[in-house]
């Protein structure tokens, strides 16, 4: 125990002779958790988006005038049998055309050629919604049955798959240069910690070599600068942790107003893990500055 309690010591002695060292290895630290932490704040609201565009897709079947209210109802509970969909709503005559003249209000042509028909050429109306976007294509198909297919006039479907994919493209793009971005401030923490240490052993060479005299073992030599390197990597994580809690309580009002209807709480996701994330951000700080560490005692501290 005395010995440990000597590491820990000559640790924090280390640190407080290499002050502005110490500050800025603690602070590229903390470049390096901060686009990691944007990486997860990313994935988080990536899939937050993807959540709000699929709850945001329907499918809107339009129905000839001749189709009666019976076969649209045969085909509705039809649909409504397919694991694929979640809900299936009745539109009417009326109700079907104010929906085509409001998707169609940006095309005059559209809105003269119904001007000229005498009456609704519309019929009734079936708005499909789906678990995933991607389920659209197979309920399509689904309707094109020789029963139901003659009924229906027009399909409104776009191909939301490509929109979510583009999203998700972009989504991966971003989220790899935040990585690239990490593994940059990584490699610059090891060179600093590299210096930071190469340093510290040229500060306390005639220490070393009096302790070395007087029998200290390699443990108590060895060990301050280790300890040093671990405090750095605490020291970041708790700085980050508290940084990011503050950044999330003042955004998260804004992103919830952003995403409305959609449940992304970044605070209670980083609260329920925020053991495996900061306590991950720790481990692999101490693995970069260990590691790190380990190489300059071994180039320049010779006991």
């Amino acid at each position: 125990m005395r010995s440990f309690f000597r590491v820990i010591r000559f640790g924090f002695q280390s640190m407080l002779r290499n002050f502005w060292l110490s500050f800025v290895t603690v602070s590229v630290f903390c470049l390096t958790l901060l686009t990691v932490n944007a990486v997860i704040v990313l994935n988080v609201l990536a899939q937050a988006s993807v959540q709000s565009v699929e709850e945001r897709v329907q499918v809107t079947v339009y129905f000839t005038s001749d189709a009666s209210e019976g076969m649209v109802k045969n085909v509705q509970a039809y649909l409504l049998g397919i694991s694929q969909v979640k809900d299936v709503s009745y539109v009417t005559a009326e109700e079907a055309l104010e929906s085509f003249k409001a998707r169609h209000a940006t095309d005059p042509v559209i809105l003269a050629a119904l001007e000229e028909v005498d009456g609704n050429p519309l019929g009734q109306a079936i708005k499909i919604r789906a678990y995933n976007a991607s389920d659209f294509a197979f309920i399509i198909e689904a309707l094109n049955t020789p029963e139901y297919s003659p009924y229906i006039k027009e399909k409104n479907y776009k191909d939301y798959t490509s929109a979510l994919e583009s999203l998700s493209a972009f989504s991966t793009k971003v989220r790899f240069g935040f990585l690239v971005l990490a593994a940059f401030f990584g490699f610059i923490a090891m060179l600093i910690v590299f210096n930071t240490i190469r340093v510290a052993i040229y500060v306390h060479r005639d220490e070393i070599g009096i302790m070395k005299l007087v029998g200290a073992t390699d443990w108590i030599i060895r060990g301050p600068f280790l300890f040093e390197t671990l405090c750095y990597a605490f020291i970041a994580t708790v700085m980050m942790g508290g940084a990011m809690y503050g950044f999330l309580n003042a955004a998260n009002p804004y992103i919830l107003q952003f995403f409305t209807g959609v449940d992304v709480d970044l605070i209670g996701y980083f609260s329920e893990n925020a053991l495996l994330i900061f306590g991950g951000q720790f481990v692999g700080l101490s693995f970069i500055g260990l590691a790190t560490t380990a190489v300059a005692m071994r180039k320049y501290l010779r006991v």
